[in-house]
C-alpha cells in the first residue's frame, strides 16, 4: 500500500523507499546530536555516525515486510527533513494480546522542530496503524526528554506507567511509555 500526503509549505509525507536509507541516517545523525545533548553521555553521542545510522535505515527499510513494520519520510522542498517507523509492538505481552501497535521512532531535521511537520508526520504513521486493525498504540521515550514528553502529551499520548532501560554506551537510561488509543 502506498501513501503520499501533501500538506502546506510544500510538505509531502510518503512512504519510505530503500533509496531514502542515506537521509533517513542523516536526519537521525542530526536529530540524535542536537536532542540527547545533555541527556546521554557526551562520548556515547559523539560515537555515533551518519554512517551507522544510514546502515541500520537499509537494515529497517530491507526487512520492512518480514517485520511488518511501516517506515514514512516528510519531504520539505523535496528534500527528506524527517522520518517516521509504525508497526506492532515489540512487547511480547501486547503482541500476544493483539491489537496494539508502536511508534518505533519519529525524528526530524533540527532546522524545522516546531513547523507542525513532526505532527503531520505522525498522523500519517498512525493512520497506517488504524488501517492496519490496531486498536492502540505505545511508543517508548527517554525520561528526561522533556521536549518529546511533551510533544507526545500535546499530541493525544498519555504516560502509561512502563518503563524500561535504553543502553547508551556504559550508561543505562531510563525510558518510558506513553498509549493511546487510536
Amino acid at each position: 500500500m502506498s501513501s503520499s500526503v501533501r500538506g502546506a509549505h510544500g510538505i509531502r509525507v510518503r512512504e519510505a523507499t530503500a533509496e531514502d536509507a542515506a537521509a533517513i541516517g542523516r536526519v537521525r545523525h542530526a536529530s540524535w546530536r542536537v536532542a540527547y545533548s545533555g541527556l546521554m553521555p557526551a562520548d556515547y553521542l559523539a560515537g555515533l555516525s551518519v554512517d551507522g545510522f544510514e546502515l541500520s535505515a537499509r537494515r529497517m527499510l530491507a526487512d520492512r515486510v518480514s517485520t511488518g513494520m511501516s517506515v514514512f519520510v516528510a519531504e520539505v522542498g523535496g528534500v527528506v527533513a524527517g522520518f517516521a517507523s509504525v508497526g506492532p509492538s515489540r512487547d511480547a505481552e501486547e503482541a500476544r494480546r493483539g491489537g496494539v501497535g508502536e511508534l518505533y521512532a519519529i525524528y526530524l531535521d533540527p532546522a524545522i522542530w516546531r513547523l507542525g511537520i513532526g505532527r503531520r508526520l505522525q498522523e500519517v504513521a498512525l493512520q497506517r496503524l488504524r488501517d492496519e486493525g490496531y486498536r492502540e498504540a505505545t511508543l517508548w521515550v527517554l525520561a528526561t526528554n522533556t521536549a518529546s514528553r511533551a510533544f507526545y502529551e500535546h499530541t493525544g499520548w498519555q504516560h502509561d506507567g512502563g518503563v524500561s532501560g535504553f543502553e547508551a554506551g556504559a550508561e543505562v537510561l531510563d525510558e518510558t511509555r506513553y498509549r493511546r488509543a487510536l
